[in-house]
């Protein structure tokens, strides 16, 4: 089995045409479909810090800060859930 790549395009009546490779000619095909949109490129503001967008193996990644500590969310967290335990059990 070989994988070929094709890029096409759906017009509005919904018919997708596939133009295959020469090779194909005069034979008889199992095509597997995968439908997968084509994504916009990705513009760049040039007011845009270079330290916030990353690449990671050609997508690019917004790498973002926490706006807070999490240590104090999270331990206000486990302390909640242990009162609502103790209460429970009637401790």
């Amino acid at each position: 089995m070989q994988s070929v790549t094709l890029h096409s395009h759906v017009g509005s009546d919904g018919i997708l045409q596939l133009k295959v490779p020469p090779d194909f000619t005069n034979t008889d095909l199992t095509v597997i479909l995968t439908i997968q949109p084509i994504m916009p490129p990705v513009e760049i503001s040039s007011t845009a810090e270079p330290s916030i967008l990353v690449d990671k193996e050609g997508v690019l990644v917004a790498r973002v800060e926490p706006l807070c500590d999490m240590t104090d969310i999270v331990r206000q967290e486990r302390e909640h859930r242990t009162e609502e335990l103790l209460q429970r059990v009637g401790l």
